[in-house]
This record gives structure tokens, sequence and C-alpha cells, in this order.
């Protein structure tokens, strides 16, 4: 029924039989590493070769398991049981596919996820991290239920806040993403066949826009802070948020000199985020007027081409995303006396996309800060106090002339009757009155970004 065979080379046994009724032929290796603890592994591989053969009959004509082989097959290691299973000598059961309490299934899961980035994983583990101190490590999956979930999620949002100790409860939308991975890792079970159903399937996953949170920044807070910044690098990451509306700190640390084009008035922009698109998370944008001053600064210190090569990063300061800018920010506003907003450089990023949207079209506003039309009117784009006062025809607005980026504010924070913030320092090179003075500036290339092949 079957053989046995002895790999000198592989220093190990092998097993041989034809499978019924497809006739197939099977090959159960018995490696080293199963007669460890053996002095005789002749006489045990002859002995895993006696219930194999009994498995066999069973499988050809029925019947129940002998209670020798019954015996054995609990006290055989998981890596021999894998390999019966595979061979349809025995029936698998979850535990065959894999951990089925929480904590080494959770680990099991995370590290398979090679797919991903470092930052994701990291998200990974603080999710899993959540589950386990809610559940216990060595919970079920399978006793997991509906109710179950929903107490996890009630917990998560009241106490699952570890970072911050001066409130437990998480952001809503924190508890959605955190939500929508356990979902995920609980989908991983079910076609792992651990499970049949997702205990959390039901439950609110999806990330909304979260106007509690969102502040528009103004150019008099950023003057303040601008002027207070000793340090020219940190000066350019602020203008690159604030006013070119970059990512910080993924894609403001990859620029390097070969992205700034300072003639042309054009940075490319490698974002990590969207690296996975079609375009490789490649994007054109264009150097306003109000953030050149600062790329210029940079550019005549490093004198990229001669004293430094063009693909060296333009902020030797920050060169990775593990450097901490936000409490190099976090210091710097402090010392400029101005009140920090809610998630720093997001609203920096915000307020320039909504100052855009006011000017140019929705289309090129989205292509040159790298997101899609949707997601800029969720997460994005703000309603402010000086449209509603353009709106209704307010002189003390409308007569001046000046562009929405020169005195913004967030309309459902402030009086719609208070009168709008005079930018300090504006420069009229960018006022959209003056088309001449804009060219002058070089906000845009000779010809337009899409006739020119970007």
């Amino acid at each position: 029924m079957a053989s046995l065979s002895k790999d000198k080379k592989r220093n190990g046994y092998r097993i041989q039989f034809y499978a019924t009724p497809s006739k197939r032929k099977r090959v159960i290796w018995l490696g080293s590493k199963l007669f460890k603890k053996c002095k005789r592994p002749d006489f045990e591989a002859g002995k895993i070769l006696e219930h194999v053969e009994h498995l066999i009959g069973l499988k050809e004509h029925g019947g129940q398991v002998g209670s020798d082989t019954a015996r054995w097959l609990t006290k055989i290691s998981r890596e021999l049981r894998a390999k019966l299973v595979k061979a349809e000598l025995l029936e698998p059961e979850p535990e065959d596919r894999g951990p089925v309490t929480l904590q080494p299934f959770l680990a099991e899961y995370v590290a398979h996820r090679r797919d991903v980035k470092p930052a994701t994983q990291l998200c990974y583990r603080r999710t899993a991290t959540c589950l386990v101190e809610f559940f216990g490590p060595d919970r079920r999956l399978d006793s997991i239920t509906s109710g179950d979930a929903e107490q996890w999620r009630v917990w998560l949002a009241t106490e699952g806040n570890q970072r911050e100790n001066d409130r437990g409860e998480l952001a809503d939308n924190t508890v959605r993403r955190r939500t929508g991975r356990v979902r995920q890792f609980f989908a991983y079970a079910i076609k792992k066949g651990i499970i049949s159903e997702n205990p959390f399937d039901g439950l609110a996953a999806s990330v909304h826009g979260n106007t509690k949170r969102q502040q528009f920044v103004t150019r008099h807070e950023i003057d303040l802070a601008l002027h207070a910044a000793t340090c020219s690098e940190l000066r350019a990451v602020i203008a690159l948020s604030r006013f070119a509306g970059l990512r910080v700190p993924s894609e403001v640390v990859r620029l390097t000199w070969q992205d700034v084009d300072l003639e042309a008035g054009r940075l490319t922009i490698h974002a990590p985020k969207t690296e996975h698109h079609e375009d490789g998370g490649v994007r054109f944008c264009p150097i306003f007027p109000e953030l050149r001053p600062f790329l210029q600064e940079l550019h005549d210190r490093a004198n990229p081409g001669i004293d430094c090569p063009m693909s060296d990063p333009v902020f030797m300061r920050w060169r990775s995303s593990n450097q901490n800018l936000r409490t190099a920010f976090l210091k710097l506003l402090k010392r400029a006396g101005v009140k920090p907003w809610p998630k720093l450089f997001h609203n920096m990023r915000a307020s320039r996309q909504t100052e855009l949207l006011a000017e140019f079209p929705a289309k090129d506003v989205c292509d040159w800060l790298g997101n899609s039309q949707p997601v800029a009117m969720k997460h994005y784009a703000m309603a402010t106090a000086d449209s509603f006062q353009r709106a209704v025809g307010n002189p003390d607005c409308c007569s001046t002339g000046c562009s929405i980026s020169e005195n913004q504010d967030v309309s459902s924070k402030n009086n719609p009757n208070r009168k709008p913030l005079k930018n300090v320092g504006s420069d009229s090179s960018s006022d959209p009155q003056n088309p001449e003075k804009l060219a002058e500036a070089g906000l845009e290339p000779a010809r337009s970004i899409r006739n020119s092949g970007f």
C-alpha cells in the first residue's frame, strides 16, 4: 500500500503511496526534525508508516480510526499533522488552517502582510493590541459573537485611547478605521476556514469628514510662525505645507534638488501614499509666489549642481520620515505665541486647497495636491466667512478686491459679520487681479502643464 525509503542526502525518510480514487502519487516527507529526540529514527519512521497505511485503508474502504492510531494522532506534531492533511489522509480542522486563538492569529496575519508599508503594519499592530487587550490573548476566534464585537467597539470609542492620558475616548474616525481593520482580520480568518462568518460585519467602518477638527490656518498665523523660525529648513517645510499643500513628512523628505525647478516654476512631488496608483505617485505642482522665497533661500545655500549633487535631498536636517517635525513645529508655534490648531499639518494642506479651489479649476487643484475631487470635498475644502461675506455683497470684503487667500477663516467658528483678518506681509505679486504680476513671479511655466506633457 505504501513504501518507505531513506534519503541519505537530505537526511530523512520518504513515504510514497497512490491515493484513491484519483490514483495520484502522494509523497510524505519525514525530515530529520521529526526524529530529533528519537534514538532509533528507523524504527520511528516504520511506526509512522504503519499508521499511514491504516489511514490509507480507511480512505479506501471506510470505517473508524483504530485506537492505536487515534492515540498516535493526538501526540504527533503540528507539522506532521499538516503533512497528513495535505496528503488527504485527514480531514482538516480549524487548527490545521492556522491559529484559532486571538493573539497567535493576529501575529501570523501581521507577519504575512509583507506587501504593505511599515506604517500600515504599525497600524495593524495597534489595532491588534486593542483586540487582545479587550478579549484576551487566548480567546478563540470562533467564540467572538456580533454582540462581543459591538461591546468591543463601544469600549474602543470610550476607553481605547492609550496615547493621550487626558482623554480616554478616541476620535470617531479612528474608531472607524480600526473597526475596518478588524473586519479585514476576520475576513482573512474566513478565507483560512477558521471561522464561518465575520462578527464585525455591520459595524460602521467608512471614514467621514470631521468638521469638528477642521480649522482654517490663516496667513497671519503662518506669518507669525515664519518670522519666529530661525531654521531656514523648518521655514521651507512650513511653506511647502501651507503654500503648496505637500504632505508632511512623507512628501517633504523625498524632495531632491532634481525635483525643484525654480526656472520653470515647477515642483515634482513623489507621494508614498499614492505610489501604488497608475501614475506611481508622481505629480507636478506650481511653485507659487508665496513659496518661492523659501525654496530660493535653500537653493542659494546648497548651490545644487555645483557644491552638491542634484540628487541630494532638499532637507538635510530631516532626511527621514521618522524625524519628528511635529514637535519642532509645536515648539515654534509656542515661541511665536500662536495657539496650535488640530491636525497640525493636515489643516495647513486643507487650508491651501480651500484657497486654490476658490481661484483655479478643481481638476487642476486636485492634480497639484494629489487627491481626487470627492476626497477634496469631503476631507479638505472648508466653508469660509470670507466667501459668505462676498456672497451677501459686503463692501468691506468685496471692495478691496483681495483674493480668498488673503483673508480666510472658518465660517462655522466665526461671526459672519466679523471683519476679515488682514494679511500680514502679503505680496502684491500674489494678487489674482493682476495676472501680469503672476506671470512675472513664475506661478506657471510659459506653456500650460497639460500641453507641456506633464
